[in-house]
């Protein structure tokens, strides 16, 4: 348990030097689990097992923001 918070915590403060502002790493985040929650497919390449279960879209929206992936996936949603 503790090293998923850990975890969790180092992916949050290396997607704060990709966004710059708390506020819209938050909005970000929580945009991206639900859409996520309803079945859209992960931005970046990870092994789909690990990522099925709902406690892991927090970790998995992180390394996408980190990634850079987040705009590529706004886009298609958008459109």
């Amino acid at each position: 348990m503790t090293m998923i918070i850990s975890e969790t915590l180092e992916l949050s403060k290396q997607a704060m030097k990709v966004v710059d502002s708390r506020y819209l790493l938050c909005i970000l985040l929580s945009q991206r689990i639900h859409q996520l929650e309803k079945g859209a497919p992960p931005a970046i390449d990870v092994d789909p097992d690990e990522y099925s279960d709902p406690k892991m879209f927090l970790k998995l929206a992180l390394m996408e923001i980190i990634e850079g992936n987040m705009e590529e996936q706004a886009t298609i949603e958008s459109a």
